[in-house]
């Protein structure tokens, strides 16, 4: 009997087909799709890959998306339930954990989606050193950090891509911000603002094994993205600094419990040279980093994931020989300032282009940047070493940019 998921999905439908390639694995699982309606990128599509089960919501329905899958549920068999985005990573534990479904359960998911939970998780397992940091439930909470350390940042406890972020440098400038902010519900913490390099750490976990790691330098600060700005990330493929960085990711992760997913950790690396603990997710990176891991390691991570939550197996490569030399980044470009014009792509060999990734949706529409992956034009590029990758992508900011 083919085995069936519910699949939780929170991007456009055309995500899964990637470059020509289909990665929802429809030939081994009968996935039954609840997804965003057609106004937020919808079953955009559907119609080259057809499913026999859909379901539309709008995205900002929560209740809704949980009634519809609970239907699901009572009403199909259903062996496991699929999530690759950060908004879907918790409701699918939550009825995985309901419904006694396999995969990652609520309690597991909350250490890896609410900020509060899971630092307390790190530092209670001594995994990493973490911030100074306090739930926000009301104002009063506002003395639980130490203000004589300076300046702080108050976010959403479920935020992601540094969406409700707010930085404060005193107290008196907190109350009046908080005094802003409905603080019911457990929504925000705030904790100490750390001055460093900000690296990710990207990895696939097996029965409780981490079984491929990946770290990456980001080219800008998530939290900094704004009109006519970039983003970017290089790969950090070894060095004593790497090493470092995978030895705090595999304290987490363990102190954490996670047994079978994908996970995107993010830390600082002080000029004090400490590493401190900023965040993890237990779900694929995002943006532009999977097609980054793609290129650099020849497999693609939001497919494990599929695969990880559906209970098929997974392969990791090897990679072909021609895709693991050199090492591999990528640069983005958000939506504003002054006139893109972008890059012809007869250019783009001589750059080291080896994919554009463009979103001609990007931006709020009047003129703002909505997050940090609200990338108007995206570009892989690849080079035979570090300087050279450095290099390739400064030549892309100034062609893009001329």
């Amino acid at each position: 009997m083919t085995p069936t998921a519910l699949f939780i999905n929170k991007h456009p439908y055309a995500h899964f087909n990637r470059g020509g390639t289909y990665i929802l694995p429809t030939d081994e699982v009968d996935i039954h799709l609840v997804t965003r309606n057609q106004f937020h990128g919808g079953v955009s599509g559907l119609a080259d890959h057809p499913l026999a089960h859909v379901s539309l919501c709008d995205a900002e329905e929560e209740d809704r998306w949980r009634a519809i899958c609970e239907w699901t549920l009572r009403n199909h068999r259903i062996d496991r339930v699929i999530a690759v985005h950060e908004r879907a990573v918790l409701l699918a534990a939550e009825l995985r954990t309901k419904f006694s479904l396999p995969g990652m359960d609520h309690a597991t998911a909350a250490r890896f989606r609410d900020k509060v939970v899971m630092k307390e998780a790190v530092r209670a397992c001594g995994a990493a050193k973490v911030p100074g940091f306090s739930a926000l439930d009301s104002a009063a909470d506002l003395k639980n950090v130490d203000w004589s350390t300076g300046r702080k940042v108050i976010k959403s406890r479920l935020g992601l891509a540094a969406k409700d972020l707010y930085m404060v440098d005193t107290l008196e400038e907190a109350r009046t911000l908080v005094a802003g902010l409905d603080l019911s519900g457990s929504h925000y913490e705030i904790e100490d603002f750390v001055t460093g390099q900000i690296y990710h750490c990207d990895s696939v976990v097996k029965d409780g094994e981490i079984l491929f790691t990946s770290v990456g330098k980001y080219l800008a600060d998530p939290a900094g993205y704004s009109p006519g700005g970039i983003f970017g990330t290089v790969l950090v493929r070894e060095g004593e600094l790497q090493q470092r960085i995978n030895e705090l990711n595999t304290a987490v992760l363990g102190g954490l419990g996670l047994q079978d997913g994908t996970t995107h950790l993010e830390l600082f690396h002080t000029p004090a040279d400490e590493l401190v603990f900023c965040e993890v997710a237990g779900r694929p990176p995002g943006g532009i980093i999977p097609p980054v891991i793609q290129w650099q390691y020849g497999f693609n991570i939001v497919e494990t994931q599929i695969r990880l939550d559906a209970g098929l197996d997974i392969s990791l490569g090897p990679a072909p020989a021609s895709e693991t030399g050199g090492t591999c980044g990528f640069i983005a470009f958000y939506p504003g300032g002054s006139d893109e014009l972008g890059i012809d792509p007869v250019e783009f060999a001589d750059l080291g282009i080896v994919e554009h990734i463009g979103h001609r949706g990007a931006g709020n529409g009047r003129g703002g940047v909505r997050h940090s992956t609200d990338f108007l034009d995206a570009y892989v590029v690849k080079a035979p070493d570090d300087a050279e990758l450095l290099r390739r992508i400064a030549r892309v900011e100034e062609t893009y940019r001329r």
